[in-house]
């Protein structure tokens, strides 16, 4: 019995959900929002503006404006507030932050991924980067940001733009879904250089579902985008962005 119920308490371990807010830190945060689904056997990332509106006390701010001045967990906690309807309760929303060089040590700086940019970006644009004869983009974990950047700014408006974080993201975990069983203990050992509300025992069993995941033939990683409207002082999600995000925190 003591065997069946400890195999039973791992399965709901491997079997759980978890809905993450990364903040990449920098001059501008940028922000991630990730849902890894046990039972669903699906990873989505969704990238969202830093610009983005969110509800706070006093009023309104951007999320990049919180995440400055009184921190990521805040951050998290105004975006939940922003699209929680009162009919059920707030969801729980962990977060992790960490500098563009952290986020590329805890994947593995060596780790490399193939990124199709006429996925993201036409003609002209690829033209311009250097991708007009071969749109494939080959970088490691280490050369993320900088390609991301350069996409950033060949896309229109803050919410294209952003949505080229998720794509590389995700192109990256897709390509080697073992980076989802490697990320705990990534996070780990460089505890000292990044900020989350994630205790040991979270990380755990985030661990044990990311892995869990990571096995699965029939695991399915993508990116979706979260739709913003121009809103004084910078956007604001519309009524399609709005259940996109509440369909990853719900």
């Amino acid at each position: 019995l003591m065997r069946s119920s400890a195999a039973s308490d791992v399965y709901k371990r491997q079997q759980g959900v978890y809905t993450l807010l990364l903040v990449v830190q920098q001059e501008e945060p940028a922000f991630v929002l990730a849902r890894a689904d046990g039972p669903q056997q699906t990873v989505t990332l969704c990238a969202l503006p830093g610009s983005l509106r969110v509800s706070a006390p006093s009023g309104t701010t951007t999320l990049a404006e919180c995440a400055l001045s009184a921190g990521a967990g805040r951050a998290a906690q105004l975006l939940v507030g922003t699209v929680a309807t009162g009919e059920t309760a707030a969801p729980a929303l962990h977060y992790i932050a960490a500098t563009p060089a952290t986020w590329a040590d805890c994947a593995g700086r060596t780790a490399s991924a193939r990124i199709d940019t006429a996925s993201l970006l036409d003609a002209a644009a690829r033209t311009r980067l250097g991708y007009g004869e071969d749109p494939i983009a080959v970088c490691t974990a280490a050369q993320a940001s900088e390609l991301i950047a350069q996409l950033q700014a060949a896309l229109p408006g803050a919410g294209e733009g952003c949505m080229a974080r998720a794509a590389v993201w995700a192109a990256f975990l897709r390509q080697d879904p073992a980076l989802l069983a490697g990320l705990p203990d990534g996070l780990r050992s460089r505890s000292a250089r990044l900020l989350t509300d994630l205790l040991a025992a979270d990380l755990n069993a985030l661990g044990e579902t990311l892995t869990y995941l990571s096995a699965r033939t029939a695991l399915t990683i993508d990116y979706t985008t979260a739709a913003v409207a121009a809103a004084r002082g910078g956007v604001q999600l519309t009524e399609e962005g709005m259940a996109a995000v509440c369909a990853l925190l719900l």
